[in-house]
This record gives C-alpha cells, sequence and structure tokens, in this order.
C-alpha cells in the first residue's frame, strides 16, 4: 500500500492551518506525527483518513479502495451502546464467526474489568475510552492505523502493553503522539509538522533529536557565512561606488582615465546582482534557544542549608471507606532526590502527594517536614493561577524582580508580549508552564508535582525537563510521561499492592529490576536458578556430544540422540522462558 499528498492546503474560517504541505506513507512505515499544539496536526491525518476535506492539492491511495482505520483522540460513542455490544458491532462488521468468543478475549486482555462489559460505553473513564478503541483496533481490518494521542490517559502498564502490540504489528501505521517514550518504541520515521510545512525524519524520535540537532548546527553555520558575505558585498559594494564617484570627477575630460574609472561600473553591478540573490534566498535567523538561568532558579536554595532528610513518612495508611488505598508507607525524602512516583491509576499517587503537603490530613501514621523545609505544590487543576492577571504580574505575585521573572518565562517559551496575556485566555500548556515559573520563583526548595506536563506538546515538555535539570532543591513527582521520569528521576517511588517500593535509581534502573521481579513471579523461582538450570542443561548437553562423537552401538547411539533431543528442548523452553518474561 502507498499513499501520497501533494500541495495540500487547509483553511477553517478563513485562517490557514497549512498550505502546500507534500508526503507519503510507504507500507511497513510506522511513522510518529509531532508538531506543537494548534500547529494542525489532527487536522491532517483527518484529511488523510478522508474524514474532512481539504482546500487544495491533493491525497492518491494505491489500491484506491484503501481501508484506513482512525482512531480518534476524544472517541465518542452511541450514548446507549454498552461496552461489550460496541466491540461486537464492530465484529459485525469485518466477520460473523467467533463473534462472543473474540469480544470477551480482547476486552479481557485490555484490562477492561467484567463488571464494565454491561455498562454504556459513553460513561467510560478517558483510560477505560482508550482501552475500548484498542479493543477495536484488534478486532477490525484494515491497511493503515491512523491514533492520535493513544497514550492519552493509559497508565503505564497498558502504554507498554500498546508499545509491544505496536511494534509487532505487521501493518502501517501513523500516529499523533507527544510521549517521546513511545515513540521511541514504536516509530521508525517521524514527522515534523511546522509553520513552514512537513519534513520526514528516518528512525525514531531519538534519532528525530540528533538529526535536529546536526540540521540545527548546519544551518546555524551557513547562516553565519552568508551574513558574512553580505557584509562584505555591502562594503565593497560602497567603497567601490565613492572610489568611482571620486575618480570619474578627478579624470575630467581625460578619456584614458574616464575609461578606467568606468570599468569599475561593472565589477559593482556584479556584486550587486550577487547581493540580491542572496537577499532574495536570505535564510532565516535561526532562533536562539534560551537556556535556563541557574542562578534564578536555584536563587533560594544554594545560601539555605538543608537537613539530609526533609521529608519522613512513618506507617501512613489511607481509606476511603471500607477500600484502602495504601497502608503502613514508610519512606524518607532526602535532599536533593528527583523521586518519580509511580503506580496504576487509582493506586493513590496524588493523594500521597497531597497527604505530603499537608492537604489531606485524614490518614493514619505521621508525616514530618523538616522546618527549614518550603514546599511548592503543583497540582493538576493549576489552582495556583490568578486567572484574571497577565502572566508576568502573576509571576511577579512570588516577589521576584521584572528581569528574572522574564528570563524564566523565556526559558519556558514565553516571549515577548506573550508576558501580557491573560491567563484565562492561555491554552492548558501554557497555563501549565506559567504555574512552573511561579514554583520555580517562589522560594521553595522541595517542588512536589502532579503531572507537570500534562496538556504540553513536546518543545514544552523539554523546557520544563531544562529547568528541572538545573534546579538543585528536591523534587517529588507524579507522571506518565516516562521519557520525562526517565530524564529527571535518580529515585523511583512505586505504589503496589497498597505498598510502596523504594528503588534506590533512575527510571532505567527501576525497569530493569522490576522486569526481574516479574520473572521471579512468573516462574515460581529466582533467575538465579533458571540461570543453574541453563548452565546445568547446556553441561549436559556438552558431556552427551561427546559421547556421540565416541564409537558406540547403534542402541546406544540411538539412546544418546534421544537423550539430547530431550535435553535441548527443556533448555530452550528455559532460554524462551528468560527472552519472553525480558521484552
Amino acid at each position: 500500500m502507498n499513499l501520497y499528498f501533494e500541495n495540500l492546503s487547509k483553511i477553517y474560517h478563513g485562517k490557514t492551518i497549512f498550505e502546500n504541505i507534500n508526503g507519503k506513507v510507504d507500507k511497513q512505515d510506522k511513522i510518529g506525527l509531532i508538531g506543537v499544539n494548534g500547529i494542525g496536526k489532527t487536522t491532517l491525518v483527518k484529511l488523510l483518513s478522508g474524514l474532512e476535506s481539504s482546500d487544495g492539492g491533493n491525497i492518491r491511495y494505491s489500491p484506491a479502495a484503501l481501508k484506513i482505520l482512525y482512531i480518534e483522540q476524544y472517541p465518542e460513542f452511541d450514548k446507549e451502546i454498552s461496552v461489550y455490544d460496541d466491540v461486537c458491532k464492530t465484529l459485525n462488521n469485518e466477520r460473523n464467526t467467533n463473534k462472543d468468543t473474540i469480544a470477551a478475549k480482547v476486552l479481557t486482555d485490555l484490562g477492561l474489568a467484567k463488571e464494565l462489559w454491561t455498562q454504556r460505553a459513553a460513561g467510560l473513564s478517558g483510560g477505560e475510552k482508550t482501552k475500548l478503541m484498542l479493543c477495536k483496533v484488534l478486532v477490525s481490518e484494515y491497511d493503515l492505523l491512523i491514533m492520535d494521542e493513544p497514550t492519552n490517559h493509559l497508565d503505564m502498564g497498558s502504554c507498554q502493553w500498546l508499545e509491544e502490540y505496536l511494534s509487532r504489528l505487521n501493518k502501517t501505521l501513523l500516529v499523533i503522539s507527544h510521549d517521546r517514550f513511545f515513540l521511541d518504541r514504536v516509530a521508525n520515521k517521524i514527522w515534523e509538522l511546522t509553520s513552514t510545512g512537513l519534513k520526514s525524519y528516518e528512525g525514531n524520535y531519538s534519532d528525530y533529536r540528533i538529526q535536529k540537532e546536526i540540521e540545527l548546527k548546519n544551518i546555524t553555520r551557513e547562516y553565519q557565512k552568508q551574513q558574512s558575505r553580505i557584509q562584505s558585498l555591502e562594503k565593497m559594494i560602497a567603497a567601490r561606488k565613492n572610489w568611482f564617484a571620486s575618480a570619474h570627477n578627478a579624470a575630467g575630460q581625460n578619456d584614458f582615465y574616464r575609461s578606467k574609472a568606468k570599468k569599475h561600473t561593472s565589477v559593482i553591478k556584479a556584486k550587486e546582482r550577487e547581493l540580491e540573490r542572496l537577499e532574495n534566498n536570505k535564510i532565516d535567523k535561526p532562533v536562539k534557544t534560551v537556556t535556563p538561568a541557574f542562578d534564578i532558579i536555584n536563587k533560594n536554595i544554594i545560601i539555605k542549608k538543608l537537613p539530609p532528610v526533609l521529608v519522613r513518612t512513618a506507617k501512613v495508611s489511607k481509606a476511603f471507606g471500607k477500600r484502602t488505598i495504601f497502608k503502613n508507607i514508610s519512606v524518607n525524602i532526602r535532599r536533593g532526590d528527583k523521586i518519580a512516583l509511580l503506580g496504576s491509576n487509582g493506586s493513590g499517587k496524588t493523594t500521597l502527594l497531597k497527604i505530603i503537603n499537608n492537604t489531606d490530613a485524614d490518614y493514619e501514621g505521621s508525616v514530618t517536614v523538616n522546618p527549614s523545609v518550603r514546599i511548592g505544590y503543583f497540582a493538576q487543576e493549576l489552582d495556583n493561577l490568578n486567572h484574571a492577571a497577565t502572566v508576568i504580574d502573576d509571576v511577579l505575585s512570588t516577589g521576584a524582580t521584572v528581569g528574572e521573572a522574564r528570563l524564566l518565562l523565556a526559558c519556558l517559551l514565553f516571549r515577548g508580549d506573550d508576558v501580557n496575556k491573560r491567563i484565562g485566555s492561555l491554552s492548558m500548556g501554557e497555563q501549565c508552564r506559567t504555574a512552573m515559573a511561579k514554583l520555580i520563583l517562589s522560594g521553595a526548595n522541595l517542588l512536589i508535582l502532579d503531572e507537570p506536563t500534562n496538556y504540553m506538546d513536546i518543545v514544552s515538555k523539554e523546557k520544563i525537563e531544562e529547568v528541572l535539570e538545573d534546579f538543585r532543591g528536591t523534587v517529588l513527582f507524579v507522571s506518565h510521561d516516562r521519557y520525562f521520569t526517565g530524564r529527571i528521576a535518580n529515585r523511583i517511588f512505586e505504589i503496589r499492592d497498597q505498598a510502596v517500593r523504594c528503588y534506590e535509581g533512575n527510571y532505567d534502573y527501576y525497569l530493569s529490576k522490576s522486569r526481574h521481579e516479574q520473572m521471579n513471579a512468573n516462574t515460581d523461582g529466582d533467575l538465579n536458578q533458571i540461570s543453574d538450570n541453563i548452565r546445568r542443561l547446556e553441561c549436559q548437553l556438552a558431556f552427551i556430544s561427546g559421547k556421540l562423537a565416541e564409537p558406540a552401538e547403534e542402541a546406544v547411539k540411538e539412546h544418546l540422540n534421544a537423550e539430547f533431543i530431550k535435553v535441548a528442548r527443556e533448555l530452550n523452553q528455559y532460554k524462551e522462558t528468560v527472552k519472553r518474561l525480558q521484552k
């Protein structure tokens, strides 16, 4: 299959969303579509899906009857249809055999509990709706799968399942996502949509970043080279014009000197033509990224001595009615920690943050916060913002100077007049960046962050990461963004089975350790025992191979061959188990 589009344009209410967009989708492509919020990513995939019509250009499909399955970001369902019936409805459109068996299997595989099957699909939570849409992917026939932010609302376990499924999927995929970890696992090509067009990069998101850095260096070098040549030509032309004017006047009626002066006019015209060509093909000045202002970010951190342990919790338990969320949690938050608090949806992550922040006092146990600690709390509701104020005025309410506020806001992508926008008129992503600026400048030395990068595009996320990397205080955060977690965290707390497990390392360390824990649980024995069995069987195979190489009667040879096959099969089973659990 192939899909081509040329000079594609779209206009909404007189506003051009994009124009002259070109690209193609080839068979087995797994494309990640990225770009800042509002640039037109969803509009583009709807045009390619045939759900909307373009205002210019054309799209060609090969074959002409190419079957496209589009999974939208905010799925809508019939008001009265049940979860189970919605899957069966999709099956009716695709196949008619074993409908009940298939529907039950996919709903179970996607983790939708049986008690949800009879509920209305429209009444599901965001994560449950996403899982239901994924069920429909599993039972549908298509040539090209297009998905818009499929990891939104999914917990980490569900994201991992989806990554594994899509990476093994022998179909063509186009997916919009701000989840860089997901794009690294799934994509083999990245499309970047900007105000200047659509550009394709080979590889996953990390490959794209490397290519972008090289591209920026090359553009900067070419820009500087062109600017140098333009300045040189301008000086040269001005100097020659001055010389020509004085030489022409000095020549008087002397034909020889007049002729010599006129020769310079052709040189001047040639230089002017070259300058005109450069001006007509001028390279835009690369946008200089404002780096986080280290001294401002850490103004209230480096001058204040803090104890080794900032917060201690002792046997903290929390229940809602008869439902226990967690119990007997005892952890320490140390100076300089950057802790990611992980756990499935509903495990109590936000609740624990609120308990430590003292905004939830209904719990058992104790929380001790050192008196020198000043907490800055970032809630998902962004309730620390004054929606009637401008960005700059609200940030200045922290006591920061205008210079400090403007510099940090520039680090967080607020440029020029952006700082004078009223907060109530900002997008959710812009409000998140404003809230983060207020926290950083508030003087807090312990930041407690609940999903700080929600609603943000990739560029905004990376700016928040840069600021937090330079922050020398302590951070405790909840995030579903695994790329963000991998870049920031140096410790991991995981709420699992109503308890907290502490991992003294970064996100990669956590993944490795938790994978081994899962392996041990799934094999009724530890990894050491499996390794011992593999080594034992390998020794047996070597011994049998040696015997087979020696002269022996036919009956003995047959017995040894049978034994060799038996041991080899057992060895392969152990090795396959290890491979399967390590994925």
